[in-house]
């Protein structure tokens, strides 16, 4: 089992690699979520977190897809790779950087969709034009988040859990009649927002919050600064205090300690390259 500070600095290094990586290809991105907050309120890492999470907007992320297209690993060494929805065995709405030195088992998801560490790319799509269709796409996501948490679940613990596995039984019968998968669940969610007409407002639509909190000035993703997350420099939105109270109100203010939780998986496997 790998210490919990051990993973942080892996961690650190896949962000470090990952912004090499889109200096090089003249891509844009920012700090987001609690990587965001942690770099504004711990000046790295919040303390009882190992997550690192960052936003490009579609044009970044289309140009992302189009790099990684050419080869899916960032250094010559093959240690990081991209993957996207979409992709065999992947079971997310959204892209990661992953180490692929090491296997990861997480609750509630199968042994199927094991990888290794890794961080998280969000993509912020220009949001709905009118509340009907921002209604309809963020719902949509929701609805579809849901059917996703059935197709990829496994490594249940909880009895509550293991009930609701055995009652879902018919229904992952009639998701394999239907050919409804994980990996077309999550390409459809990469893709409900892809249509959206340009204006002055993007979120994410399918991932972060889930709610209509994530619309933001298109700006907030065009005007960046450099601030010090763990002793090395990364770009986060200049209008960060607007960011972060929308997204969770008094953010300086720490959670309760039993809020205080972070990712649930241990390592079960490393691999040598």
């Amino acid at each position: 089992m790998v210490s919990n500070l051990s993973i942080k600095n892996e961690i650190l290094n896949i962000l470090s690699t990952f912004d090499t990586y889109c200096k090089k290809q003249g891509l844009k991105y920012v700090l987001s979520y609690g990587t965001l907050l942690g770099a504004i309120r711990h000046k790295g890492f919040i303390p009882w977190d190992d997550d690192i999470d960052v936003n490009m907007t579609v044009e970044e992320y289309g140009k992302l897809r189009k790099a990684a297209s050419v080869s899916p690993y960032l250094d010559d060494n093959n240690r990081y790779r991209f993957y996207f929805p979409g992709d065999e065995n992947y079971c997310y709405s959204f892209a990661k950087v992953v180490d692929t030195r090491y296997v990861l088992h997480e609750k509630n998801v199968s042994d199927r969709y094991n990888i290794g560490l890794y961080i998280d790319i969000f993509k912020v799509d220009y949001w709905p034009e009118n509340r009907a269709k921002e209604f309809y796409q963020l719902k949509k996501g929701i609805i579809l988040r849901k059917l996703n948490e059935i197709c990829l679940r496994g490594n249940l613990t909880e009895k509550k859990y293991i009930i609701l596995d055995r009652l879902l039984k018919p229904v992952d019968l009639l998701f394999k009649c239907l050919g409804i998968t994980s990996e077309k669940i999550c390409m459809t969610m990469d893709n409900i927002g892809n249509n959206n007409k340009p204006c002055e407002y993007m979120g994410c639509l399918t991932e972060g919050t889930g709610n209509a909190n994530e619309k933001m000035p298109r700006k907030i993703y065009e005007d960046t600064i450099l601030v010090s997350f763990e002793g090395l420099l990364f770009p986060i939105p200049a209008d960060f205090d607007m960011v972060l109270t929308t997204l969770y109100g008094d953010y300086m203010t720490p959670p309760p300690a039993s809020e205080r939780k972070g990712h649930e998986y241990h390592i079960v496997q490393i691999n040598d390259l």
